[in-house]
């Protein structure tokens, strides 16, 4: 009986390890989707030089 309890407990302690070695990257990440609503990072506001360069290379790509 003493070697089941310690096949148990043996592979209790292999399925924490193996749950706590989960890659850094996934950690923290939103598990649950709420369609139609983002969640992710506000998106950053950008400068007039890069909406002037944006608008004339869209205007390129009406001409042909």
């Amino acid at each position: 009986m003493k070697q089941a309890t310690a096949l148990k407990v043996g592979l209790i302690l292999t399925v924490a390890i193996g749950l706590a070695a989960c890659r850094e990257g996934e950690q923290g990440r939103p598990l649950s989707h709420e369609p139609g609503v983002y969640s992710g990072k506000k998106d950053e506001k950008l400068t007039d030089e890069q909406v002037k360069e944006l608008r004339q290379r869209s205007s390129y790509q009406g001409r042909r």
